[in-house]
């Protein structure tokens, strides 16, 4: 097994990681688990491709509106998804509507990019340098890095931020968090701001090196949902060991069997992992139930 596919297993696990973690965001004040978390990462690959491959412009144009974009994007998914939650009153209802966002996105991105094959921005970075007998490119060495930057820099948000602090008691108890003057809504509408804004400054690292197509947003969330069972919801730092764990595997089980292999083996791994830990890896009780 040679050093390029531990390298590209951890930069695929880097970038599942982020989705995962923004799964985990919106989770915990919501209990709801967003299927449409895929298209924010399509977003940022979009708007990379299209300020930089096709408009010419530069990265800070692209990372600002990425940022703007993605604001904007997780606003409209929070109304769109939690306003049918909270009408319907039922419990399965947030299956629907995180789906049929999902769809909805997906549609919208194919239709506007119907004849682009991959969305491929220009890199950050080029180049890199050799590690054993393969590479590793400064793109993936920077979006590697950013990924274990925001997986501390939230977990401190969480652990010693008042919003972070805000976001864990809505979590824990929204009632008893509305009786404590903590507007719960204004968490819930935060969460999917962040989230949204993560996953797309994901895609748009992600874009010059992995491929994404305009209709893959629900593969990555499918992976980024196993990265973030697997490692336990709710925990940025199970986000983080989840995430490298399904994308080191994938890589080495698709170099040494198939593509098909890879995906059965990272699927019977969460199956294992949640017949031994319910709650994942780094989760606590509640956050599984």
């Amino acid at each position: 097994m040679t050093a390029q596919v531990w390298i590209d297993g951890v930069f695929a696990g880097a970038v599942y990681a982020l989705v995962a973690l923004g799964l985990a965001i919106t989770f915990q004040p919501t209990r709801v688990m967003n299927f449409a978390q895929g298209e924010a990462l399509i977003l940022g690959a979009a708007i990379g491709y299209q300020m930089m491959s096709l408009g010419g412009l530069g990265w800070p144009v692209a990372l600002t509106v990425t940022v703007v974009g993605a604001g904007l994007m997780g606003l409209l998914a929070e109304r769109m998804i939690m306003l049918p939650v909270r009408m319907s009153g039922s419990r399965f209802a947030w299956i629907v509507a995180t789906l049929a966002v999902a769809l909805i996105f997906q549609s919208l991105f194919t239709l506007a990019y119907r004849d682009v094959d991959a969305l491929r921005p220009e890199p950050l970075a080029t180049g890199g340098f050799a590690l054993g007998d393969g590479r590793v490119g400064w793109q993936e060495l920077i979006t590697v890095g950013i990924a274990l930057a925001v997986m501390a820099a939230y977990d401190l948000f969480l652990r010693r931020g008042v919003y972070g602090r805000a976001i864990r008691a809505a979590s824990h108890d929204p009632d008893t968090a509305v009786l404590m003057g903590i507007p719960v809504q204004r968490m819930v509408v935060l969460s999917f701001v962040i989230a949204t804004v993560i996953t797309a400054l994901a895609g748009l690292l992600a874009a010059p090196v992995l491929y994404i197509g305009p209709a893959t947003g629900l593969l990555f969330t499918i992976k980024g949902f196993t990265a973030a069972v697997i490692g336990g919801i709710g925990s940025p730092r199970g986000a983080l060991a989840g995430g490298l764990i399904v994308g080191v595997l994938d890589s080495v089980v698709r170099t040494a069997i198939s593509a098909a292999a890879g995906n059965l083996v990272v699927f019977s791994l969460l199956v294992l992992i949640l017949m031994v830990f319910p709650a994942g890896l780094f989760g606590k009780p509640m956050e599984a139930h």
